[in-house]
């Protein structure tokens, strides 16, 4: 089991227990699995930093804000990680964007 004991500035601290028990073949799986755990914990907190805070957001004339956060799931290396982040729609209404970077022509 894999679990976030500190967060201190840019730097993430993660503990991992192993249970060695059963065949070798068993054991590395265990240790495997162990390790694509924290490295989806890691990368969770990482897709983090890159969401907004929530603030409006404004490209040209166009201002869009945050409508809520929505349950996304993403692909890693170490498997599947869902996260929460936020969606925005323009001032306008219509269509809500769950990248506000392919909006304005980034993504």
């Amino acid at each position: 089991m894999a679990e976030i004991i500190a967060r201190n500035g840019n730097e993430l601290t993660i503990q991992v227990t192993i249970k060695l028990t059963g065949s070798l073949l068993e054991m590395e799986n265990t240790i495997l699995d162990s390790f694509n755990e924290m490295g989806c914990l890691a990368t969770t907190e990482a897709l983090k930093r890159f969401d907004t805070d929530g603030s409006p957001i404004k490209w040209g004339d166009t201002k869009m804000t945050a409508r809520d956060k929505d349950n996304k799931t993403y692909q890693t290396p170490y498997g599947s990680v869902q996260l929460e982040r936020y969606v925005y729609q323009t001032s306008k209404g219509g269509r809500i964007y769950g990248c506000v970077a392919k909006f304005i022509g980034l993504g």
